[in-house]
């Protein structure tokens, strides 16, 4: 599915952009017998390029449909008979991954289609689709689900939960290194759902910052579980070595993937360490002119410590990234979960974006306490206001019209008050007359 998305000059534009439309097969039929007519009746332009423009606006057509069809590249615009490809989201060593919407469902996808060569290997495929029978009960805010994984003719590839956003690895090619907390609450979360994964018998085997997405909402969600099988076939990705295969990204892996050795969880928070001193200090943990020269160094030695390199990391974060990057598996942290709860400890209070804080004392530092137990805040407030209670006096039925007369102005008042005068003198009046 190899192509350019930069549109042909004018003069190379075809003639007539129905006919490619068609040929993409990406509209219903329905849909395009619509538009056919509207160009033949004149509402919508003929000239390719304002059709295509028209389409885009009114969102019949995505952008990078629109560029693929200028440029008379009509085919491979469907991937099987299940999905529309509407963007192309980026390409790495396994293959290209492209935003992809099902035609029956209408659901926006992420679909990773994987590169031929790794294809070719039957007994990597094999190891890949009992990878993915794990993948698929993963269920966890931290992990992109995995909806399908399956064969289209030559083609492998996996349909992933679509998340708008951009990996770790590309936020640092653009603004750089991040702030040490900023990482450690992206590591907090990353651990969450490895720990998830891993308890689920699901061993990532190639966590780097590109394989570390963060949505607009700051949640951070571990890509491509599972995937990690898929590159015993990748010379540009992994390492043989005399015992068996390196799988993994050089510069992320653990001492015991580049020996070839049996992986665990461990390894994945080995990595886990090496992404995080990366996106912190802006250097790799264990850097060199060649791929030989970096293997030996992470086999047999220890990085140079972060505070040397960022002298303003938290003393915490520090002894944190120095156990998640010991040399032995049995000297760093023993669970993923483990990790999340110590990075979540460090982190300041504020609103839960992704993970869970707990609150911190009064000198800057975590509450103790064991894992789930909560601690308060206490905040000391004004005394209130007292309270101006009105005490009206209790008036017979027949007298509370002439009460509330009285109290809305002082004409009301006056009448009131000549009306009782009435009354008395009447009463008076009467009683004289009786005794007589």
């Amino acid at each position: 599915m190899a192509t350019t998305d930069k549109t042909k000059p004018v003069e190379d534009l075809p003639a007539d952009l129905l006919p490619i439309l068609r040929a993409s097969s990406i509209l219903p039929d329905k849909r395009f017998e619509e538009i056919k007519a509207r160009v033949r009746e004149g509402s919508y332009p003929f000239d390719p390029m304002a059709l295509a423009q028209r389409l885009v606006r009114e969102k019949v057509l995505t952008e990078y449909q629109a560029r693929r069809l200028l440029s008379n590249k009509p085919q491979n615009m469907k991937f099987g008979n299940r999905y529309v490809i509407l963007d192309r989201l980026g390409s790495g060593s396994m293959g290209r991954v492209y935003k992809a919407q099902h035609l029956l469902m209408g659901r926006e996808v992420a679909l990773k289609v994987i590169a031929p060569e790794i294809v070719s290997n039957e007994r990597v495929v094999a190891r890949f689709q009992r990878e993915m029978k794990l993948a698929a009960k993963l269920d966890h805010p931290n992990v992109v689900r995995a909806y399908d994984a399956d064969r289209e003719g030559k083609s492998l590839y996996i349909v992933m939960e679509y998340v708008a956003g951009q990996s770790l690895g590309q936020r640092y090619r653009a603004k750089g290194p991040m702030a040490p907390m900023d990482v450690a609450e992206y590591a907090a979360q990353a651990a969450a759902g490895l720990a998830h994964a891993h308890s689920q018998g699901v061993v990532h085997r190639d966590v780097k910052p590109s394989n570390l997405f963060l949505s607009y909402d700051k949640q951070v969600k571990v890509l491509d579980l599972g995937l990690g099988v898929l590159m015993e076939n990748d010379d540009s990705s992994s390492f043989a070595t005399a015992d068996g295969i390196a799988v993994g990204t050089i510069d992320y892996m653990s001492p015991e993937q580049a020996c070839g050795k049996e992986v665990d969880g461990r390894s994945d928070l080995y990595s886990l360490g090496c992404a995080m001193y990366h996106l912190i200090s802006g250097r790799l943990p264990f850097p060199g002119d060649s791929p030989v020269e970096r293997l030996g160094k992470r086999i047999n030695g220890r990085p140079q410590p972060i505070a040397e390199l960022v002298p303003h990391v938290p003393a915490g974060l520090a002894e944190v990234m120095g156990q998640l990057l010991a040399n032995k598996p049995h000297e760093r942290f023993q669970s993923a979960n483990e990790v999340a709860e110590v990075l979540r400890d460090l982190l300041p209070v504020k609103e839960p974006s992704g993970v869970g804080r707990r609150p911190a004392s009064r000198d800057g530092m975590p509450t103790s306490g064991q894992p789930g137990a909560s601690a308060s805040v206490v905040v000391s407030l004004p005394p209130p206001e007292p309270e101006i209670v009105e005490v009206r006096p209790e008036y017979p039925a027949w007298f509370r019209p002439l009460a509330d007369l009285a109290e809305r102005s002082p004409w009301g008042a006056l009448t009131v008050t000549l009306l009782g005068l009435f009354l008395a003198f009447g009463l008076g009046f009467l009683t004289r007359m009786i005794i007589r």
